[in-house]
């Protein structure tokens, strides 16, 4: 049995709203500038962006520079030495959800990682490195969708770690919470076995006993336990009090129990324990956070197939000297997971069809 237990916590940050980045802004403010909670924050380029240009807007309306406070060396940034497993992380996620990996899409994984992701990942980059004067090492797949095979890329994309989601490892429960390598990228396994956002855990002293539990009898020192920021800033069960408080009242009670709270980065390096995790997993299998057993049911085969073939397209046009950028805005927006749903709105859907449309007709010869 382990005798020490290491905790970290991540939010998801993904909106497209101005109430929804002051409300992120806030939780942020408050949780781990003002409480100092050693939260990795994994944000949209999308909305990295739309916040930068909106600073001075958010800081009239908070009285805090969100921002330049990221900006001032609150976060980590360890591409430029400076590193603290105790202060926050800003990590990444792909433009607008897209997916990591296309669904059944090996035989144009090539062109799928070199003209596709490989862009999306940079220019999340780009935006934290421009605007925020931190060089994200950690990143985690929006919606899950996600396989090893994308590894490589990402490691060549200047990124250290990913989070990915246990529930295709089913009863495998030592395997999750644990670290593996893979192409040199340093893997973080959620633990789905301990929800924070949990209504049973409304008082903290429960979630760390959970967390602590979880970590003895599965001999974990390393418990990842995250969601989306949505449930702690008032857009779903928990108004934007509660869900500060509850995020500090669960550091308070962690400081109180000897457990620490580290940020991903800190725990991808720190975790010497090792699985083979390729047996349960192979390099090129794709699953989703949404269907607990792995079940790529949810993406409807019709549109993943208009998404491939549109990634084909600009392939070949590439190669032929096309200007082909706008073509791959138009099917980042329409590859997100949501719009090829099949329980997706009507908007999206119109969203989807008239953004692969449009790619459609640019790739036209």
């Amino acid at each position: 049995m382990v005798n020490e237990i290491n905790l970290s916590l991540y939010l998801i940050c993904h909106h497209g709203h101005w109430n929804d980045f002051i409300r992120d802004a806030r939780v942020i403010q408050r949780v781990s500038f003002e409480k100092s909670v050693p939260i990795t924050y994994f944000f949209s380029g999308m909305q990295l962006d739309k916040m930068a240009d909106a600073r001075e807007s958010i800081h009239n309306d908070l009285w805090f520079d969100f921002v330049g406070a990221v900006q001032k060396g609150h976060f980590i940034n360890p591409r430029v030495g400076y590193n603290d497993s105790h202060k926050p992380e800003l990590g990444i996620m792909p433009y607008n959800h897209i997916p990591l990996v296309h669904p059944w899409g090996e035989r144009i994984f090539g062109d799928y990682f070199d003209g596709i992701l490989r862009d999306q990942v940079l220019w999340s980059k780009g935006i934290a490195e421009q605007k925020y004067h931190r060089t994200p090492v950690s990143i985690h797949p929006p919606d899950g969708i996600y396989a090893p095979a994308a590894a490589h890329c990402l490691r060549n994309c200047g990124l250290d770690a990913v989070v990915v989601s246990g529930e295709f490892l089913r009863d495998f429960r030592h395997q999750k919470g644990l670290l593996y390598w893979a192409s040199g990228l340093r893997h973080v396994m959620r633990t789905n076995d301990v929800q924070v956002q949990d209504s049973h855990f409304s008082n903290a002293r429960d979630f760390i006993y959970a967390v602590e539990a979880y970590g003895h009898e599965n001999n974990m020192p390393f418990v990842v336990v995250g969601c989306d920021i949505d449930e702690f800033n008032g857009m779903r069960g928990m108004s934007l009090h509660d869900g500060v408080a509850r995020l500090c009242c669960i550091a308070d009670e962690a400081y109180r129990k000897g457990i620490k709270m580290i940020n991903i980065n800190a725990a991808s390096h720190w975790n010497m324990y090792q699985t083979g995790i390729e047996h349960v997993w192979p390099w090129n299998n794709v699953f989703a956070m949404i269907n607990g057993n792995g079940d790529m049911g949810f993406i409807e085969e019709g549109r993943n197939y208009e998404i491939s073939h549109v990634v084909g397209l600009i392939a070949k046009r590439f190669h032929e000297g096309w200007d082909v950028d706008e073509a791959k805005h138009r099917l980042w927006e329409a590859a997100d997971a949501a719009c090829r749903n099949t329980w997706c709105s009507s908007c999206l859907s119109g969203h989807y069809q008239g953004n692969i449309n449009r790619a459609r007709h640019l790739l036209q010869g």
